[in-house]
């Protein structure tokens, strides 16, 4: 079939690789970033189609289309049990064949209009009914033939966190929200990690405010590491610290402040591990905070042990009681907007 070569987003049904690009295939590129300790994530869009690729010239009965308009995209039909059968053989072919060790489903369209044209008027709903399960029914395919294999779950970022989708999946971008704007971020941290032990986002600027911002279970990076501007020793110092603390985030989550969109305000939350007797604290003070200190109370210590904190930025530490610290402390942050990450663990003294 043709490729378009302009943009990526009239491509989506086109499933298979450019051989003018990957003669072998992206076995090559598999095999480099295993030897690097790393593992190849490739990205999907199977349940969009559009008009005049491979997938809609194929077989276009496969494909649901809005008022009957067969141009732009269309869906295909997971709810067609035979149509599901064909695109989880074909996409566990590519998994198997290119050393796919992260497989990354997208979902950038709206669907409910191109299900109701689909459906009887005595039937409404279940076109939408049967794709949802054909979906699950595709992703316990692909884990059943591929043991080991992570499912990044995307829809334009996090639109399908439902218990199903969880339950086989992981969020590594966990919405489009603003690139760049920093406290919303906190916000996702703050709400998500209230019911979703995995979930993470993208940090575009490699700045500490929003680097924080950003930390979560999995954190993706675009830096232009190309430029001669780029800060290369803030860009070390960000990982450093974020590959010290990734390990919190499989521990217990505690908001240490109220949540809120304002700009004006704090925000603080703690992960906690229990069975590490450790874990970290992170403080924010918004753009618009007037106020240089708030109080944090800590939570799932032992009122009677004793923990050591190391306050991760001017590199000072402090002894205190679990007692001490569930009660609570002052803690100050002289510049906005500005951060402040908290270490701590059990000690014995």
């Amino acid at each position: 079939m043709k490729w378009h070569n302009g943009d990526w987003y009239p491509n989506v049904g086109n499933w298979y690789v450019r051989k003018e690009h990957f003669p072998n295939g992206l076995k090559p590129v598999a095999d480099a970033v295993k030897k690097m300790g790393m593992k190849l994530i490739l990205w999907f869009e199977p349940e969009r189609v559009y008009a005049g690729t491979y997938v809609d010239k194929e077989h276009p009965e496969w494909v649901l289309w809005k008022d009957n308009d067969k141009s732009g995209s269309g869906i295909f039909n997971l709810g067609n049990p035979q149509a599901r059968a064909w695109l989880t053989d074909l996409i566990s072919g590519l998994i198997e064949d290119n050393g796919v060790s992260l497989y990354r489903q997208d979902f950038n369209i709206r669907p409910l209009e191109f299900w109701r044209a689909a459906d009887a008027p005595d039937r409404v709903g279940m076109t939408e009914i049967r794709h949802i399960e054909g979906l699950y029914a595709f992703w316990d395919d692909l884990l059943k033939r591929h043991p080991g294999l992570i499912i990044d779950n995307c829809a334009s970022g996090g639109r399908r966190l439902d218990l199903e989708t969880i339950s086989r999946s992981v969020a590594l971008w966990r919405s489009d929200y603003n690139y760049t704007e920093a406290n919303g971020r906190q916000n996702h941290t703050y709400g998500l990690s209230l019911y979703l032990p995995y979930h993470g986002t993208g940090c575009t600027v490699p700045d500490l405010y929003t680097a924080r911002s950003t930390y979560a279970s999995s954190m993706v990076t675009g830096w232009n590491l190309y430029s001669n501007k780029f800060p290369k020793e803030a860009a070390r110092y960000i990982y450093s610290e974020y590959r010290k603390i990734l390990p919190y985030f499989q521990g217990d989550f505690y908001p240490l402040s109220e949540y809120t969109t304002s700009f004006n305000k704090w925000m603080a939350y703690q992960f906690h591990r229990d069975d590490l007797k450790e874990g970290m604290v992170l403080v924010f003070r918004r753009p618009d905070c007037r106020k240089i200190s708030t109080r944090i109370k800590f939570h799932g210590l032992n009122d009677n042990a004793r923990y050591q904190l190391l306050y991760e930025d001017n590199g000072l530490t402090a002894v205190k009681s679990g007692k001490e610290l569930s009660d609570g402390i002052d803690v100050k942050i002289l510049q906005r907007p500005g951060s402040l990450l908290i270490t701590y663990k059990e000690i014995n003294k």
